[in-house]
């Protein structure tokens, strides 16, 4: 089965990795949008435009599921500025796999983006479940984390910038699939179960597709730096024997090139 993953860089490799593992021997695709992250900062049209044509490329390859590793595009998606429903391929959103890990009456920290927060997407759909909601927005974290900072003193004292007066929650929302690299950082200074929406996808995945022993194969569209995207990658998914391809995927200017 052919399984298309997108995100504005290194982020969606967090669930990339556990679906992978989970699931293991299937065909999948990662577009990696490196040239335009973070889409949390980015115009609204702009993310749009090139949603439509990466999921126009999935439906000339055949895609049979598309699962939206980044949380500010599903959040504009459900906000149907894109017809889902249109597309040959089924799709998985992240902030309902978020969503459907919080109970009701949940104290809620929801830390996200701030084209994520500001469209409310997240916070009706936690309304609904009768939990309480605050949403920190974290801008610094992506540019953060797309410069392989991950540990130390730099990261650690950006997760205190946003986070420092905090105190418990039930739940605290990974609302940016670049946020659970920082998450040992967030644990420090905030109290509360940590949810990161990989795990709801994984969980609605079962329903679709089957477990595979074999090795997977894995073909990531960059539209940045490869040798940048390629070194992150491999500190996130770590060593292993999937059959692994490396392109080039600038969409609305010059196509798809090989690496």
């Amino acid at each position: 089965m052919k399984i298309g993953f997108f995100d504005s860089g290194i982020g969606g490799l967090t669930v990339l990795k556990k679906v992978v593992n989970t699931f293991k021997g299937h065909h999948y695709f990662y577009f990696g949008d490196t040239l335009n992250v973070p889409y949390g900062s980015k115009p609204i049209e702009k993310i749009i435009n090139i949603l439509k044509e990466l999921f126009h490329f999935y439906e000339e390859n055949g895609i049979d599921i598309v699962v939206a590793a980044c949380n500010t595009s599903d959040s504009l998606i459900l906000r149907n500025y894109i017809d889902i429903r249109k597309y040959n391929f089924n799709y998985i959103s992240i902030l309902e796999n978020a969503v459907s890990q919080i109970n009701e009456r949940d104290k809620v920290l929801l830390l996200a983006t701030e084209n994520t927060v500001r469209t409310g997407t997240y916070r009706e759909l936690l309304v609904s479940k009768k939990a309480t909601v605050n949403e920190i927005a974290c801008p610094l974290f992506v540019p953060l984390i797309e410069e392989g900072i991950w540990h130390g003193p730099i990261a650690e004292s950006i997760v205190n910038f946003y986070l420092k007066n905090q105190k418990s929650y039930d739940k605290i929302i990974l609302g940016c699939t670049h946020y659970p690299i920082l998450d040992k950082h967030i644990k420090k200074v905030v109290k509360g179960n940590i949810i990161d929406p990989a795990d709801g996808i994984v969980e609605t995945l079962k329903n679709y597709i089957s477990i595979k022993n074999d090795n997977p194969k894995i073909d990531f569209y960059v539209s940045g730096n490869i040798n940048k995207f390629i070194h992150n990658t491999e500190r996130i998914l770590g060593k292993n024997t999937f059959d692994i391809s490396y392109k080039n995927l600038v969409l609305g200017e010059s196509g798809v090139i090989p690496w």
